[in-house]
């Protein structure tokens, strides 16, 4: 599965605060490992610090987990991300958070819009920045089909 996930982020050790009464990291950390593993990949988008101070950003609009296989106290997890879509405003990217053997203990789809922070609305991305993540979406297609159904997509 790794190998369809051309990102990886750091892995992330499941601490004992991380979990809840079921003995099992809890909901939330979830999207915050989604969240945190993936500024590399969001740099390579586009949307770096320089990018927002010319006046443009994303936000998410949707966002999607599902949890496969709980991860305990003292296990490793790895985010890893893929491009699945993209339109002139909007992004659709997804996620795995794999185990140290492989297994897929979540996955994760979003999608963005391309903000632009003065009004604060969606908004067409510069032609450099579309085309360059036109082209992560082709180079990550080109490592085949995933594995599991997709719920969201770019309409």
């Amino acid at each position: 599965m790794k190998d369809k996930f051309p990102y990886v982020g750091d892995p992330v050790t499941v601490t004992n605060d991380m979990c809840d009464l079921n003995g099992h990291m809890n909901v939330v950390y979830y999207n915050h490992i989604f969240e945190d593993g993936c500024w590399e990949f969001y740099k390579d988008m586009g949307f770096s610090e320089s990018y927002f101070i010319e006046g443009f950003s994303s936000f998410t609009l949707e966002m999607n987990i599902r949890y496969l296989k709980e991860l305990k106290e003292g296990e490793k997890g790895y985010p890893c991300f893929r491009m699945i879509d993209v339109g002139p405003k909007l992004i659709h990217y997804g996620g795995v958070l794999l185990t140290e053997d492989n297994q897929v203990s979540a996955t994760t789809e979003n999608i963005l819009a391309h903000v632009d922070m003065e009004s604060r609305k969606s908004s067409v991305m510069p032609e450099h920045v579309f085309n360059n993540i036109k082209k992560m979406r082709d180079d990550h297609s080109q490592t085949g089909e995933l594995d599991f159904d997709l719920r969201l997509k770019i309409k």
